[in-house]
């Protein structure tokens, strides 16, 4: 038996998309590497091809394998493999590899009829062609289907360095204009048409956490975290809580013990410091983390009982501000929520 789950829900999955797809100038695509961002990738991308996504990315080749039978020739591969091998799976499989060094582009250019995509690096210097030191001659020798680079800061739409790279881009996209370009992630996709190129491939603002950093997120809550109640505890003044009893009661309390730990996402940060919620009410935590577990003070909600499900982050607990409080971002949580808290999809 599991005592976390993960509610997903499928009508503000696709409000989110339709919301992209209202902004968007071109095709809008998906990227769903790393399990959908923790929320399941095979039910996700079942979801959006219902919706009418046509154009997948994840981020390795064992990503690729899970869903390419699903979604036929656009799945693009962020990370291909640097081997002979590697490639030759992929065209095997139909994925496009993301072209991101000059050793991948030598596999490529040794076999000119397949397709693949190129990632021009603009200034996140992490992965890509260096955008000054690229010949763009040899770009036109190739099958590519889409020529892509990476936003830095749209999280921050004012910052000027996100005109610097989309300046860099189509410095190299004008000589090669035939090809089918993308830059928009989520908040890029969200912030002008400029930002965007032909294919938009947002992320995380289509699972419901803010893609931006400073503005109010515009989109829908898709995940609800929740911890099953496993008993109720009543402690007296001067008890201490948990490992290294790290808190001590000071007054009666009703202690509630959840089964969800740091092996299940709820961090070990978050001891003493954070909180669980309860129909509208919140629930300190109380005491360390433990693997397994979680205690919180229930003195306050009476009605809490052993078997009723409390919330880590959802309606009450946005994702973004249990992030903040365990200095961590919304990305980290969602794809940290573990394999033991069961996904549910409504």
């Amino acid at each position: 038996m599991k005592y976390g789950r993960l509610r997903v829900d499928s009508t503000a999955l696709s409000a989110n998309y339709s919301l992209f797809t209202e902004k968007a100038r071109g095709e809008v695509g998906a990227v769903v590497k790393s399990d959908a961002y923790g929320l399941g990738v095979l039910p996700i991308v079942r979801h959006l091809l219902s919706v009418g996504c046509r154009s997948f990315f994840v981020a390795t080749q064992s990503e690729a394998r899970q869903i390419h039978s699903l979604v036929g020739d656009n799945l693009y591969v962020f990370e291909p493999p640097y081997t002979k091998h590697g490639f030759d799976e992929l065209a095997s499989l139909g994925a496009i590899p993301v072209v991101n060094s000059m050793a991948q582009l030598g596999y490529a250019a040794r076999h000119p009829e397949r397709a693949i995509a190129v990632h021009i690096d603009t200034g996140m210097e992490r992965m890509g062609l260096p955008h000054g030191k690229l010949d763009v001659s040899k770009l036109k020798k190739l099958n590519i289907k889409l020529l892509m680079t990476h936003l830095a800061c749209a999280d921050d739409p004012d910052n000027d360095f996100n005109q610097v790279q989309v300046d860099r881009f189509c410095a190299i996209s004008a000589q090669v204009p035939s090809l089918r370009t993308s830059i928009g992630n989520s908040a890029g996709t969200l912030t002008s048409h400029e930002f965007q190129g032909d294919l938009s491939r947002p992320g995380i603002g289509l699972y419901g956490a803010n893609p931006f950093s400073k503005l109010e997120n515009p989109l829908k809550i898709v995940a609800r975290c929740e911890a099953q109640v496993l008993d109720i505890r009543h402690l007296e003044p001067g008890t201490t809580v948990g490992y290294g009893g790290t808190y001590k009661v000071e007054r009666r309390t009703r202690l509630a013990v959840v089964g969800m730990g740091y092996a299940d996402g709820i961090p070990h940060v978050l001891s003493n410091v954070g909180h669980l919620a309860y129909e509208g009410k919140f629930l300190p935590i109380r005491g360390r983390v433990s693997m397994d577990m979680t205690q919180v003070d229930a003195t306050e909600c009476e009605e809490l009982k052993v078997g009723d499900w409390v919330e880590f982050f959802g309606d009450t607990i946005d994702v973004d501000d249990v992030a903040k409080s365990a200095r961590s971002f919304g990305y980290e949580f969602l794809t940290g929520i573990g394999p033991r808290v069961e996904r549910v999809y409504e």
